[in-house]
C-alpha cells in the first residue's frame, strides 16, 4: 500500500514538476523572465490595450486544455503540453493581432521614416525598458512619434528623450531634434 502511495505522489512531483519547467522555460525564452507573463495578464493587463487580446488568450487555454486528453502513457505530460499550447498560442495569436494593430496605426498615421518593432521583442523588453525601447516610432516633418500600446495611437517623443531612443540616421537627418534636446538640457 506504502508503495501506491509513493508511486502517485511520484506521478504527481513530475507532471507538476514539467508543467513548472515548461512554465520556466517559455517564460526565459520568450519573456526573458519568470514574472512577466503572469504580470502582463495581471498587474500590466492595462498596457495592451487591444480590445480583445482577453479573448484570445482564453480561446488558447481552451484549446489547450486538449492536452489533457493525451493517452494514459503519456499522462505525466498533461499539465506541460497544457501550458506549452496555453502560452506559445496565446503569444503567437496575441502577438499576430497585436502587429496587425500597430502595422495598421503606422499605415494610418504615415511619416517619412518608420521603425517597428515585433509584438514580441515588446514583450521581451519593454517591461524592464519602459524608457528606452519603442514599439514603433514615425519621423513626420522632423517630429519623431512613438507608438503607446496602453493607448493604441501615437504621441510626440520630447527632444530629451529622442535623441536616446531614435536610429542615428533619424538624427542626422533631422539636426533640430539634437538641436531641441540641447535647448531643454540647457535653458
Amino acid at each position: 500500500m506504502a508503495s501506491d502511495e509513493w508511486r502517485e505522489d511520484s506521478y504527481v512531483l513530475r507532471t507538476v514538476g514539467l508543467s513548472c519547467a515548461t512554465y520556466a522555460t517559455i517564460a526565459i525564452i520568450f519573456f526573458d523572465g519568470l514574472v512577466q507573463p503572469i504580470a502582463l495578464v495581471t498587474l500590466w493587463s492595462d498596457r495592451l490595450s487591444a480590445p480583445h487580446w482577453g479573448w484570445i488568450v482564453c480561446a488558447c487555454f481552451t484549446v489547450a486544455t486538449a492536452g489533457f486528453f493525451l493517452p494514459a502513457p503519456l499522462s505525466v505530460f498533461r499539465g506541460a503540453v497544457f501550458v506549452a499550447i496555453g502560452m506559445l498560442g496565446s503569444l503567437f495569436f496575441v502577438g499576430l493581432y497585436a502587429n496587425n494593430i500597430t502595422t495598421k496605426a503606422l499605415a494610418h498615421f504615415g511619416g517619412e521614416r518608420q521603425i517597428r518593432q515585433s509584438f514580441y521583442e515588446s514583450v521581451r523588453h519593454a517591461p524592464d525598458e519602459f524608457q528606452f525601447f519603442l514599439h514603433a516610432a514615425s519621423l513626420k516633418r522632423c517630429v519623431p512619434f512613438a507608438w503607446s500600446y496602453r493607448s493604441r495611437s501615437f504621441y510626440e517623443i520630447p527632444p530629451s528623450a529622442a535623441i536616446n531612443v531614435l536610429p542615428r540616421d533619424w538624427l542626422a537627418a533631422c539636426p533640430s531634434i539634437g538641436a531641441a534636446a540641447t535647448r531643454a538640457a540647457y535653458p
